[in-house]
């Protein structure tokens, strides 16, 4: 009974956010189109209902985001195996004028707590730090600066550190670890990003060559968080964020296979 009155003011509150006055606004103009016998318009409109409230309103987007998380469930940082460097993918950090560092985590932010944490295992002698372009007041602030920065605080040597510069995309990482890692004599990888990510990340580096060794983080459904998997309610932001990230990777995916970046599948 204690947990019943949290949920429904949960759901009352969600009521009154963006996502939920939406939802009850294109319910009830469905009621009066229905009633005016506009009834082409108002399936229309019901059909909207019904697509905020399963992205929105259940656990239909975890569970399409889990099942890309899911393979990498259960991998333990102290039990990786001991690699030649660490590479750590952008996204987990963006410039900002107030924060500690200069440096905002975004909602990937875990990828520079499980790089700091195999640093600090010893799992390997170098960090590689990978990233994307970024700019503030006019002065260039690429990612991979930016968490070197922030990474030295922490404790990870700045002597460790090897970052990318300036990178377009996943590929563009892969191709400059491939040029590091035949300069350095390299011969496998820690590979941290996002779980939900890791599956086309491992698969263009090693295309590429590269034999890695994932390190998942930043789980964002039940397969990590220990949430319930099912349920339904008030539709809210949330399950609209997952699935943009669910689209992000399917779609990534196969543009990747379109130009020939993904490793083939395993015979």
């Amino acid at each position: 009974m204690a947990g019943v009155q949290p949920f429904f003011l949960r759901q009352t509150l969600a009521l009154f956010a963006p996502v939920g006055l939406l939802w009850v606004a294109l319910i009830v103009l469905a009621v009066l189109l229905w009633r005016r016998r506009l009834r082409g318009f108002a399936l229309g409109v019901g059909g909207l209902v019904l697509g905020i409230t399963i992205i929105g309103g259940t656990s239909v987007p975890g569970l399409l985001l889990g099942s890309l998380e899911r393979p990498y469930a259960g991998v333990k940082a102290e039990d990786l195996p001991v690699a030649d460097a660490v590479v750590l993918l952008g996204g987990g950090a963006q410039a900002s004028r107030y924060e500690v560092a200069g440096v905002h985590l975004s909602a990937a932010g875990d990828r520079l707590v499980m790089a700091a944490e195999l640093m600090r295992l010893g799992k390997a002698p170098v960090l590689v730090l990978g990233g994307a372009w970024g700019q503030l007041d006019g002065r260039e602030a690429p990612e991979s600066h930016l968490t070197k920065d922030l990474l030295t605080r922490w404790g990870v040597p700045a002597g460790a550190m090897l970052p990318l510069g300036p990178n377009r995309d996943t590929h563009d990482e892969a191709l400059k670890v491939r040029a590091l890692a035949a300069e350095r004599g390299w011969q496998r990888v820690l590979l941290v990003t996002s779980a939900n990510h890791m599956r086309r990340a491992s698969a263009t580096f090693r295309h590429l060559g590269i034999e890695v060794t994932p390190a998942p983080c930043n789980f964002l459904t039940s397969v990590g968080t220990g949430r319930a998997p099912f349920f339904f309610g008030v539709p809210g932001s949330d399950g609209f964020a997952k699935v943009g990230f669910w689209l992000h990777e399917e779609i990534g995916w196969l543009e990747y296979w379109r130009r020939g970046w993904l490793a083939p599948p395993a015979k």
